[in-house]
């Protein structure tokens, strides 16, 4: 009997520690924010992890944020402020979209809204997001239609 509570107790243990530990009230307002869903032993995600490592020391200004789908974290190679290393089942990453493959990049505007997903990793279109993002642009590089506006009025007279 002795034997069958322990084991219990440590199914419980182990549920309660690979439970979900990321929702979406871990974005950080008023930041824009990258969450990408990876694991350790995709080569793809350990490209998106060193990338995106890199990139966070350069901007200080993002929140990025590393969700592990599997078991194993991979630790981070600088101590960052602005990364946060998070850990959930794949049942629990599918209500974020991720469907079948990681990597799986989430870029959320300053207003807490997706912006873009991204079903695979592109460096330059994801710098490029991310820097018109910074300069209040829209993700295609426009300005938004208020400012358009203001624009055109000034430079008409």
């Amino acid at each position: 009997m002795k034997i069958f509570k322990i084991l219990i107790l440590s199914v419980m243990l182990c549920m309660q520690m690979y439970a979900s530990s990321f929702d979406m009230t871990d974005i950080e307002k008023n930041k824009i924010n990258v969450v990408a869903f990876v694991t350790s032993w995709c080569p793809v995600c350990v490209n998106v992890t060193n990338f995106l490592e890199k990139f966070a020391e350069q901007n200080k200004d993002l929140k990025i944020t590393l969700v592990y789908v599997d078991e194993d974290n991979q630790p981070l190679t600088k101590d960052l402020t602005n990364v946060n290393v998070k850990q959930i089942t794949y049942s629990e990453a599918q209500k974020f979209g991720v469907k079948e493959s990681v990597p799986y990049i989430l870029i959320i505007d300053k207003e807490s809204k997706v912006v873009k997903k991204y079903h695979s990793f592109n460096e330059s279109l994801l710098t490029k997001l991310v820097k018109n993002l910074q300069q209040g642009l829209y993700e295609n590089g426009t300005l938004p239609p208020e400012q358009r506006i203001d624009l055109w009025q000034k430079n008409r007279f």
